[in-house]
């Protein structure tokens, strides 16, 4: 009988091939979910991060610049050009919200006149606020400034000649013209004002007028957010025209530095300089000058607290645009000056920051200086 042939062993290393069993399947299947549980958890954190640091960087450039901007146009307040007469009487302007030449408050005769350099104007909580501002959702209880200066940049009478809707004013350097400035819109006759050499040929430069109003509005563009914003109303082509200029500023307060002894210096700093409190104006505050200040509240004291105002500091809130998830302020308080050491608390979502500075009135400290 015929012995069967039997198959040779099949060789060591195919006899080591096999496939997974169903145990070390569903442990490898566990140990990616959660490594992919790791990295999502990374992720999510790595974007929410990233979004916190966008939204805090985005608040500390919009406080930052809105102190740039508000420090740039006090610092230049008062400005009016080159002048042979060292200084001016200056009053608040008839009309804060400007809508003629006259409103503007140059007055050339028959007393030589400017508008101040720098007006605090009412708030929503402290009376009302300028009619140009009524339908621009002023925030309650913020601060309003008005400043009033010349434009930096000078151009000729026949260059403004064709412009007849904004408003310039003409200094003159030359010892026998009739008046020191003209005010008058674009291409006006009356802008025959010349340079020290006293000729014709030669006028002096004409500058365009610039008047505007900072102010916080409830929203952006209003209607469609409600994003607290800083706003400028400003004088162009004869009327006013609103702007907004940083976004996220939730509260804006000035303290005015009061000059009381004549040398171009802030002596003692005030909320309000049309009535100031006697707490910040006592004596232990604010001490006493060699010739006594007089703080009484009156026309006559109220005007020379105005054209005394040597320097502002400035307190902005800068609020994030967008809320924080998981975030509440809870019992912050934010301290934005004199008047306002304790705003707050919002206990809402958003992150929050106060940044300040102090931005002197350089062209009406300037010329109080002891040389």
């Amino acid at each position: 009988m015929r012995q069967l042939r039997q198959h040779p062993a099949a060789p060591a290393h195919l006899r080591a091939l096999h496939g997974f069993t169903l145990v070390e399947l569903m442990v490898a299947m566990a140990l990616g979910l959660l490594l992919l549980g790791a990295l999502v958890t990374l992720v999510v954190s790595t974007v929410a991060s990233r979004s916190e640091l966008d939204k805090t960087s985005r608040r500390i450039e919009n406080g930052r610049y809105a102190l740039q901007v508000l420090s740039a146009d006090i610092e230049s307040a008062g400005f009016i050009g080159a002048t042979a007469i060292n200084s001016w009487s200056r009053t608040a302007p008839p009309n804060a919200c400007a809508a003629s030449i006259t409103d503007l408050g140059y007055v050339s005769t028959p007393t030589p006149t400017l508008p101040l350099a720098v007006q605090m104007l009412p708030s929503s909580a402290s009376g009302t606020p300028p009619t140009c501002l009524s339908t621009a959702n002023v925030k309650s209880d913020t601060g309003i400034l008005l400043i009033t200066r010349a434009s930096s940049q000078a151009i000729t009478p026949a260059a403004a000649a064709s412009n007849t809707t904004e408003a310039y004013v003409q200094v003159s350097t030359c010892g026998t013209d009739t008046q020191p400035f003209v005010a008058a819109l674009g291409g006006n006759s009356a802008f025959t004002l010349r340079q020290k050499d006293c000729q014709a040929t030669n006028p002096a430069p004409l500058r365009k007028t610039i008047q505007r109003i900072y102010f916080i509005s409830t929203c952006n563009n209003c209607g469609q957010d409600s994003i607290p914003t800083l706003k400028v109303a400003e004088y162009v082509n004869g009327a006013m025209t609103i702007t907004p200029l940083v976004d996220g500023i939730d509260n804006m307060q000035f303290d005015y530095g009061i000059d009381m002894d004549g040398n171009g210096s802030p002596d003692c700093y005030v909320s309000n300089t049309d009535n100031p409190s006697p707490i910040q104006t006592d004596a232990t505050t604010c001490p006493q000058p060699a010739a006594a200040y007089d703080w009484t509240v009156n026309a006559v004291n109220t005007a020379a607290n105005r054209a005394n105002v040597m320097a502002v500091r400035i307190s902005v809130l800068a609020r994030n645009t967008e809320p924080t998830g998981g975030w509440t302020d809870g019992g912050r308080t934010y301290n934005l000056g004199l008047d306002k050491p304790t705003v707050g608390p919002f206990k809402d979502g958003y992150k929050r920051h106060v940044y300040s500075a102090v931005a002197r009135i350089v062209n009406i400290s300037g010329l109080r200086e002891t040389p």
